[in-house]
């Protein structure tokens, strides 16, 4: 049974309106993913028409170049043979015109064709860009309704052993959808924004130093040079978000050397003078604890870049007599706790119910003092076992 305010709802009825509502929800699923799969192959197909667009028009621009110089050398015979007529007949004057005015029609085709191409080109780029905002949208629901479903035909009764009731239950869950979405959303931007363009914009500099070869060695040598260092801006961006993910430092170079530097590039980023301190021994976690640790680390940071307004912040991690002690300490406003509800009535800050959460994975308790205008300082310990 749960318990709903003042009244009692029974879970065998509660579970045939989750079944009929899964049912609903499932249908919709699949006309999204529907959408989506459409909205991707016209993605495809748009981009591989713009590449063979952008050939055309290169193509045409160098016949373009060609004809210009064609057409000047043919005015200049033109001139030639009309200026000496001891020299040359009327049928070679008459050749002469003849030549270049079809030099200047072929010219002038070209040049049309070239115009034509460009807004072929637009075109083609509005559709890609409609059609990818479509895509976006229909993969975002995709994921929303996914996570929902997940969600839905989870165990009611263990999730109400866990939780208070059912209004708390709701926002947790709502909270959990929305930081995933969030982070699934951050991750397909970085990468939408960052290597996927670059590598777009890597195939056509490489198609130009093609050409460039047969024609100008040196600039094609500088294209070359400034293509590696478009390639090595995207690796580097592609490293940063993949350590965002899972850093596979954590398991070569330990815990300790994973923070230092997220410590180092949070400062970096947010200006924040921040400090990692490591006392008792040093000795390896198991992976388990080393990734929740990481990650509790990394929800409190990204809790103070957010909230706390903080100029320092401080990171204590002390191994010693089999527990791992973390503190985490920022000098920012702080907030107000309420001592009698503690975290379960903080239904607004799904960082600190994060931290919990995994606080509590791992049977280590938590600990919070903060006050408005006094910041906040996080105490964690954890029972631990070495590597």
């Amino acid at each position: 049974m749960v318990h709903l305010r003042r009244g009692w709802l029974d879970i065998s009825h509660l579970n045939k309106v989750i079944d009929s509502t899964i049912e609903a929800v499932e249908k919709g699923q699949s006309e999204i993913f529907n959408i989506a799969e459409q909205s991707k192959r016209e993605c495809e197909r748009l981009e591989k028409e713009m590449l063979q667009v952008k050939r055309k028009i290169t193509e045409t621009i160098e016949k373009v170049d060609a004809l210009e110089k064609e057409e000047k050398a043919a005015r200049t015979r033109l001139m030639m043979v009309s200026r000496d007529f001891r020299r040359y007949s009327e049928d070679d004057i008459k050749a002469a015109y003849e030549y270049a005015r079809d030099i200047q029609i072929r010219l002038s085709l070209e040049k049309e064709r070239e115009v034509q191409l460009r807004e072929k080109r637009d075109d083609l780029e509005r559709s890609f860009k409609t059609m990818m905002t479509i895509l976006n949208q229909a993969e975002h629901l995709t994921m929303q309704v996914g996570v929902a479903l997940s969600f839905l035909k989870g165990n009611l009764e263990n999730i109400s052993g866990q939780l208070t009731d059912v209004s708390q239950k709701r926002n947790f869950a709502s909270q959990i959808i929305k930081a995933q979405e969030e982070e699934r959303k951050r991750v397909a931007r970085d990468i939408h924004d960052g290597p996927a363009q670059t590598m777009a914009n890597v195939i056509i500099q490489a198609e130009i130093c093609e050409k460039l070869f047969e024609k100008d060695i040196e600039m094609a040598k500088r294209e070359l040079k400034e293509l590696k260092e478009i390639v090595r801006g995207s690796l580097k961006e592609l490293r940063k978000i993949i350590f965002n993910l899972r850093p596979s430092a954590l398991d070569d170079l330990g815990l300790e050397a994973v923070v230092r530097r997220s410590c180092s590039e949070f400062q970096e980023e947010t200006g924040i003078n921040t400090e990692f301190k490591v006392f008792g021994d040093k000795m390896r976690l198991d992976s388990n604890t080393e990734v929740t640790l990481f990650r509790i680390i990394q929800e409190a940071l990204s809790n103070i870049k957010k909230h706390s307004c903080a100029n320092n912040a401080v990171i204590k991690l002390e191994i010693d007599n089999g527990r791992v002690n973390l503190i985490i300490i920022d000098d920012g406003s702080g907030f107000q706790l309420n001592p009698a509800a503690g975290l379960s009535g903080m239904h607004d800050n799904f960082g600190l119910l994060s931290i919990k959460e995994r606080t509590e994975l791992l049977n280590g308790s938590l600990q919070i003092e903060t006050a408005q205008g006094k910041g906040t300082k996080i105490f964690i310990s954890i029972p631990v076992k070495a590597k």
